[in-house]
């Protein structure tokens, strides 16, 4: 009877032990993705890597409430116009949003991709209208515009720093950005010869925006079992845009299935010239559930 005692005792002990290490290995494969959106694909935790394990996967469903804003310049006959683009109030203009990110890593080694489309409805904005045949300086009766696009992100990275307090991944990827934007105004304006014109305009134009970027991402460990984190991620880059720049942080936690996040993530565009988008800001929460397989 002792022995047997001694034993399932010795079972139990042996069992616990096991279950801790897988709990906290599980914790740390593949990590959350940016915030977005898009919140970003983030690196698991500082003993998540291993050589000589197989490729873990990790599939991120996620909701990104951005306010966005920015400039768009319209071509308009014989000139063009400059139209704010929000912000738009996300709940009352979005007509569908599709957000979802991926994670493969193998060792140190990882790849990761970001996936996202929006489309607004019609939303009231502020336009300059310039070197138009009507003249300069039209002052707009009303103005409305729409915004739809798609963004696609692709990415890889290795893991250039471990430590108990958590990694960092240095990372490279391509971002790209195609965008409809749609004004629809009625102006009030003066000819040359004095004469009242009200001109009706309807416009509808597309760019596609394709960016390298570079940067970093990973996660800060804030408990010992590394289930309690902060995500983080930063990249800047340029290309058929002047200038983009992305950022993201927040809280996440780790659970045997997967993670958990709250993220706030900022993402822009600044173009130049007569390109359709001048500037264009995404910012906002997310909220991120990752399932690892």
């Amino acid at each position: 009877m002792g022995i047997a005692r001694t034993e399932e005792i010795e079972w139990l002990a042996v069992h616990d032990k096991a279950d801790r290490i897988m709990s906290r290995t599980a914790n740390w494969i593949a990590g959350c993705l940016i915030g977005g959106a898009c919140a970003p694909v983030v690196a698991a935790g500082p003993d998540s890597v291993d050589t000589g394990a197989g490729w873990q996967f990790a599939l991120t469903p996620y909701l990104w409430l951005p306010s966005v804003s920015g400039t768009a310049r319209f071509t308009l006959p014989n000139g063009g116009a400059d139209a704010s683009t929000g912000p738009y109030n996300y709940l009352q203009n979005l007509r569908f949003a599709l957000m979802v990110q991926g994670e493969a890593r193998k060792g140190d080694w990882s790849i990761f991709g970001d996936a996202i489309y929006l489309n607004f409805g019609r939303h009231g904005s502020n336009v300059n209208a310039f070197n138009t045949s009507l003249g300069s300086g039209e002052t707009q009766r009303s103005v409305e515009t729409s915004l739809s696009g798609g963004l696609v992100e692709v990415g890889g990275g290795r893991t250039v720093v471990q430590r108990p307090w958590g990694n960092v991944d240095a990372i490279l990827g391509m971002r790209y950005l195609g965008v409809k934007e749609t004004l629809d105004a009625s102006f009030s304006a003066s000819t040359e010869g004095g004469a009242s014109a009200n001109p009706e305009v309807h416009v509808s134009e597309v760019q596609n925006i394709v960016d390298g970027f570079a940067g970093v991402r990973g996660r800060l460990l804030l408990s010992g079992d590394g289930r309690w984190y902060v995500p983080y991620y930063l990249d800047i880059g340029t290309g058929s845009s002047k200038f983009t720049w992305q950022a993201m942080s927040g809280i996440g936690y780790g659970a045997k299935w997967g993670d958990v996040s709250l993220t706030y993530r900022y993402l822009a565009f600044y173009g130049s010239g007569d390109q359709l988008v001048q500037t264009l800001r995404f910012n906002g929460p997310s909220a991120n559930v990752t399932f690892r397989f």
